[in-house]
């Protein structure tokens, strides 16, 4: 859905479908590695990559559901998280800050607060790269479709030099 949204803004994604938490989710960043590095190297003019995923949050075994109401629809929160363990984390930290920032303006309550974590999670390969928490493990595919295309809509706006 972001790479179609993407696409018809004018804007080429490609979209990598590689499991790398198969057979564990042990070991899946430095499995992912490897992607990341093959399409940069395939693929040079790559501006963002954006590593997509639902959030495990829960707790006692119970997920957790995060909301945002978009007009009729309910659409999962969002959640930016940048990796500080790499010397050019402060590109990555001010790249996210923008996304979030866009996505609170069009769309109010579809963020949680911007999470620094003290990994890489990849984002060392770029200095446009982010992971983004897509709802959680708790949240519907339709609530994590539709913050998908809220997020695919800013990230257009974003290349376009919109604030």
């Amino acid at each position: 859905l972001v790479a179609e949204i993407l696409g018809e803004n004018g804007i080429l994604a490609v979209q990598e479908k590689t499991v790398h938490d198969h057979p564990s989710y042990s070991g899946s960043y430095i499995r992912a590695r490897q992607t990341v590095r093959n399409a940069l190297k395939d693929h040079p003019g790559i501006r963002l990559v954006l590593d997509l995923h639902r959030d495990a949050a829960g707790e006692g075994g119970k997920q957790l559901r995060t909301r945002a109401e978009i007009g009729e629809e309910t659409a999962a929160q969002l959640m930016v998280v940048i990796g500080t363990n790499h010397e050019g984390y402060e590109d990555n930290l001010s790249l996210g800050l923008k996304l979030h920032v866009q996505l609170e303006q069009q769309v109010p309550g579809i963020m949680r607060p911007l999470q620094l974590r003290s990994q890489r999670f990849n984002q060392d390969l770029s200095d446009g790269a982010l992971l983004i928490e897509v709802g959680t493990a708790g949240n519907t595919l339709d609530e994590a479709l539709t913050a998908a295309d809220s997020l695919a809509w800013a990230i257009a706006q974003l290349a376009k030099g919109a604030n």
